[in-house]
């Protein structure tokens, strides 16, 4: 723990490349540990030690950067097992169904082609497909319903996988 010249602790601005090669629980770890040192911070102020607007709003923005990749992961792990429970229902859908998913996978895997270019390269990436819907398939049965799932949780989760996402310009 960094502590400043006052004896108050030093809100650090970390990046969130740093914050992403951490393992769920270390994150855990960490928000509790800026948790709490924003919370002395604001203790210590209102005895009359003031402590930095600046290192409050480091505080606070660390914390949610550490709660949004953690919320993220949640996600992803959702997402996951989505696609794993609707893989074996979808296998009897509809050629409509199908090409629905194809479609999906074919973005899908233009998009990560995309990003795998060096950033000068690659340009601007053009956004995922549109939300997938029943009403784009004609097809009613459960199959077709489960394949129309699988192709949004796909969908879902490449755009949760994109290097971008929160990014802010």
């Amino acid at each position: 723990m960094e502590w400043n010249d006052k004896g108050l602790p030093e809100m650090s601005d970390t990046p969130a490349k740093s914050l992403r090669d951490k393992t769920s629980q270390e994150l855990q770890d960490q928000l509790l540990l800026e948790k709490k040192r924003l919370f002395d911070g604001v203790v210590k102020s209102s005895t009359g030690e003031a402590i930095k607007p600046h290192e409050k709003r480091l505080g606070r923005r660390l914390i949610a950067r550490i709660q949004s990749i953690i919320r993220e992961r949640e996600v992803r792990r959702a997402l996951d097992a989505r696609i794993v429970a609707l893989t074996p229902q979808a296998k009897d859908a509809g050629p409509e169904a199908a090409r629905v998913v194809k479609k999906v996978e074919a973005r899908v895997a233009e998009v990560q082609a995309a990003l795998a270019k060096p950033a000068g390269e690659r340009g601007k990436v053009k956004p995922m497909c549109t939300r997938v819907r029943m009403r784009d398939v004609k097809g009613r049965s459960a199959a077709d319903r489960a394949a129309v799932q699988l192709a949004e949780a796909k969908r879902l989760r490449a755009a949760v996988e994109r290097e971008d996402v929160g990014h802010v310009k």
